[in-house]
C-alpha cells in the first residue's frame, strides 16, 4: 500500500484530503507543520509527499528541498499559492507536480497515480531507519557512509527489506 505524507496546516482540508486518499486505497499520514513533517520523514517511509507552501513554522519549499536531497520521494505541491513565481519555483526545485487550490479530488488522485507510476520506473529505494538500498544502482548506504556487501549479503538484505 502506498503511503502518502500530507503536509497541510488547514485541519479541515487535511482531514478531508486524507479521507479521500484513504478511500482511494492510499495510507495517509498528516502533518500540520514543518517540524512534524521532518519528524515523520525521518521515522517513517513514504511513497509520496503532498505539500502546502505556506506552513506555520516555515514553508513547503524547504521541506521539498530536504525530501529531494535526503529521501528521494516524489513531491506534489497542493497550495493556494498558484502564482507563476510559486509554480515555477516549486517545479524548478524538483517537485513532480503543482496543483493550485481549489482542486478537484478525482483529478488530484489521478495526478498522484501518474506521479507514482513515473517515479517507480526511475526510483527503487528501499530504506529502514538510516539504511538505504538503491536497487537501481545496487548501492547500500547507512547514514552518509556507503557499505560494500557481497552478492549474498546484498540479496539477503533485499529479502529482509
Amino acid at each position: 500500500m502506498e503511503r502518502i505524507l500530507v503536509v497541510e496546516d488547514d485541519l479541515a482540508l487535511s482531514t478531508g484530503l486524507c479521507f479521500e486518499l484513504d478511500n482511494a486505497g492510499y495510507l495517509t499520514v498528516a502533518a500540520y507543520n514543518c517540524t512534524k513533517a521532518r519528524y515523520l520523514l525521518e521515522h517513517e517511509n513514504f511513497s509520496l509527499a503532498l505539500l502546502d507552501v505556506n506552513l506555520p513554522d516555515g514553508n513547503g519549499f524547504s521541506i521539498c528541498a530536504e525530501i529531494k536531497k535526503e529521501y528521494e520521494i516524489p513531491v506534489i505541491f497542493l497550495t493556494a499559492s498558484g502564482d507563476e513565481y510559486s509554480v515555477v519555483a516549486g517545479l524548478d526545485m524538483g517537485a513532480d507536480d503543482y496543483i493550485a487550490k481549489p482542486f478537484r479530488p478525482r483529478e488530484l488522485i489521478s495526478r498522484i497515480r501518474s506521479v507514482l507510476r513515473r517515479c517507480k520506473k526511475e526510483q527503487r529505494i528501499l530504506s529502514c531507519g538510516d539504511l538505504r538500498v538503491n536497487v537501481s544502482s545496487a548501492t547500500v548506504t547507512k547514514g552518509e557512509k556507503e557499505l560494500f556487501l557481497s552478492a549474498l549479503e546484498y540479496r539477503l538484505l533485499l529479502l529482509l527489506l
